[in-house]
């Protein structure tokens, strides 16, 4: 069976989980000639400094803020440049929240996506069990078919 998608979601976290996830996101989109949304959703509620339970001030967030676009923007130039893809196939989004709410509760209905492209996690087993994984939320709860990337190294303990 063949599903064909017009227009993709991959949300990332900075993780490996995520890098790959955007490779399989990228493939896909090319291979359907799709539109490709990558999400990059800032948790400010983790975010504290050096794990000491410290708040960012408002400077230390703005310059989040400011690196996660660069980032964003360098990934978008890359996956035209390098991977192929036509500038009007791919657009790139920052918000701030709870990554699991934004992703499936007001990410993916506004811009309509049919596929939601995940990266398997970027926590360690305490994390995922204390605060649960946004990837296992995502599998959970979107209204779309949802993909799990995963690297190869989780191919191999499994």
């Amino acid at each position: 069976m063949s599903c064909e998608y017009e227009n993709i979601l991959v949300a990332l976290d900075g993780s490996k989980g995520g890098e790959v996830a955007l490779k399989e996101a990228i493939e896909v989109a090319k291979r359907n000639d799709a539109h490709l949304d990558v999400l990059r959703v800032m948790d400010l509620n983790s975010l504290e400094y050096g794990g000491a339970g410290i708040a960012l001030d408002g400077e230390q967030i703005y310059e989040i803020e400011h690196d996660s676009e660069e980032y964003l923007l360098e990934l978008r130039r890359k996956a035209i440049q390098e991977a192929g893809l036509k500038p009007e196939q791919i657009r790139v989004h920052l918000r701030f929240g709870n990554p699991k709410l934004v992703i499936v509760e007001d990410f993916q209905p506004e811009y309509e996506n049919d596929l939601i492209i995940v990266g398997s996690t970027g926590k360690n087993f305490l994390q995922r069990l204390v605060v649960g994984s946004v990837a296992a939320y995502v599998i959970r709860s979107a209204r779309c078919d949802v993909l799990v990337a995963r690297t190869k190294e989780e191919d191999v303990k499994e």
